[in-house]
């Protein structure tokens, strides 16, 4: 492919990051959804609080519907694919029609799911989709340095969220070990200062692996990391 310009490694890395937030936020909600509904009526508050994203629902049921599905809301998951399938439209010659389909693929299901009668069936194919469209870039995206700013994209919104989420440090630290596997293999420019700064929030110091990560700190140290 050859030297990539600056607008096509933003289109690749936004392409990983907006994936990833539809990936790993869907996840969540499966995990919560029963709980939201049956038991913790207000945890969706708590929810927005930890995502930084404005509360504007008026309940959990007007939660679980609009934050996935209204494409009015920038922060809704059906939102971020959107902007996901964006990306992935101006790099189709790049990552190739075969992989942009498992895009277009999600995009349906997603459109299925919100007038479904049992939309939890629907929003897990979502979530196989982008597994296959990831698996399917591996397999399609000829340019390494491609790959590795799109999956840097990836890993670094991974743990964005892990952070938010407040993941075990033993996620964190895996995550972290496969975000510099990516870094050190691609063009895509970054802080290796900021890098620095997120392991020594993440990574305990030799008997201290009790200590609380300062999670806001690191959230902060993630997003220096790349600019783009």
């Amino acid at each position: 492919m050859g030297i990539i310009s600056v607008e096509k490694a933003s289109n690749l890395y936004w392409l990983g990051r907006y994936s990833e937030r539809v990936y790993t936020t869907l996840r969540k909600f499966f995990v919560n959804y029963d709980s939201m509904i049956d038991v913790e009526e207000d945890s969706y508050i708590n929810y927005c609080k930890e995502m930084n994203i404005p509360n504007i629902y008026t309940s959990t049921e007007d939660f679980s519907y609009r934050y996935v599905y209204d494409t009015d809301i920038v922060d809704s998951v059906f939102s971020n694919l959107l902007r996901a399938y964006d990306n992935a439209i101006i790099m189709r010659e790049e990552i190739h029609s075969e992989t942009l389909a498992y895009l277009q693929l999600a995009i349906y299901e997603m459109k299925k799911a919100k007038h479904s009668a049992s939309p939890l069936i629907d929003l897990q194919t979502v979530i196989d989709y982008i597994l296959a469209f990831w698996a399917c870039a591996d397999d399609y995206i000829d340019d390494q340095d491609s790959r590795n700013m799109m999956k840097s994209g990836m890993k670094i919104e991974r743990i964005d969220l892990y952070l938010r989420m407040r993941y075990h440090r033993t996620d964190l630290m895996r995550e972290l070990k496969k975000l510099e596997y990516r870094l050190d293999r691609t063009s895509l420019v970054h802080s290796e200062k900021a890098f620095i700064k997120l392991a020594n929030y993440i990574i305990p110091e030799e008997g201290e692996e009790d200590t609380e990560i300062s999670y806001q700190e690191a959230i902060e140290a993630v997003e220096q990391i790349v600019k783009i």
